[in-house]
C-alpha cells in the first residue's frame, strides 16, 4: 500500500468537507472512493488513429511553460534539492 500526498484549494477542500460531513466520513475516504470509481470505469480502447491524434494534441503543450531557469530539469539539482528538504524538520525557529 502507498500513500499520496497532494495540497487542494480551498473551495475543492470545503466541497470534500461538505460532502465527507454529508456522508459522516473524513475528507480522504471521499476523495479516495471518487478516486477508485474513476478509475475502475474501463476505458474505451483507442485505435492507432485515435491514440496518434491524442499524442498529437498533448504533445502540442510539450514546452508551453518555462520556469525561467535552464537548469530546471537537471536530475541531479532536483534529487539534492529534495534530500535537503526531506532532511529539514521544517521547526520553526523562536
Amino acid at each position: 500500500m502507498k500513500t499520496l500526498t497532494f495540497q487542494v484549494s480551498d473551495e475543492v477542500y470545503e466541497a470534500c468537507q461538505q460532502i465527507a460531513a454529508k456522508y459522516g466520513r473524513t475528507e480522504e475516504a471521499v476523495v479516495l472512493e471518487w478516486l477508485v470509481r474513476r478509475i475502475s470505469k474501463p476505458r474505451p480502447k483507442l485505435t492507432d488513429e485515435e491514440s496518434r491524434a491524442a499524442w498529437e494534441r498533448l504533445l502540442q503543450h510539450a514546452g508551453a511553460v518555462s520556469s525561467g531557469d535552464p537548469r530546471s530539469a537537471d536530475n541531479d539539482r532536483i534529487d539534492a534539492d529534495l534530500a535537503r528538504e526531506y532532511g529539514n524538520a521544517h521547526e520553526e525557529e523562536n
